[in-house]
Order: structure tokens, then C-alpha cells, then sequence
């Protein structure tokens, strides 16, 4: 697929949604990639998601990435 394909058929995908949550989070996306300081701005809600994974490391909730994958398998049925 060439680059015009490719974004004529973006054009047409978001052209045919009403889905605003998606709409925001390729407007986000978009905006990051032409963010000229290269500097990504956490929501609060992503500060604060941030602060209880290092609080949750910080007292020894955490697991490996081996378990976690083994708990997504199992999750997902395979």
C-alpha cells in the first residue's frame, strides 16, 4: 500500500466514525507526532496511574514479565 493509499484510507475510516473517544485519541496521537519539542504531557489520570504503579513496585506488588505474560495466556484462553 502506497503512503496515499494509505492515508486515503484513513481520511475515509475517520470520515465515517462518530466515535469521539477515538477521534480524541488519533487527534493525541497526531499531535504528538508534530509536537516540535518531542515532550509528551501526561493527563492526571496518567500522573496519578503512574504514582501507583511506584508505589505498588515500592512495596513489592509487582510481578515479572514471564507471570504476566503466563496470566494473559491464561486469560486469553491459550
Amino acid at each position: 500500500m502506497t503512503v496515499i493509499e494509505l492515508k486515503e484510507k484513513l481520511i475515509a475510516k475517520i470520515n465515517s466514525t462518530d466515535n469521539e473517544e477515538l477521534l480524541e485519541h488519533l487527534a493525541d496521537i497526531i499531535e504528538f507526532e508534530f509536537n516540535t519539542d518531542g515532550i509528551y504531557e501526561m493527563s492526571p489520570e496518567e500522573i496519578d496511574a503512574v504514582k501507583e504503579g511506584i508505589a505498588q513496585i515500592d512495596s513489592g506488588q509487582w510481578i515479572t514479565n514471564e507471570e504476566a505474560n503466563k496470566r494473559a495466556d491464561k486469560w486469553l484462553g491459550k
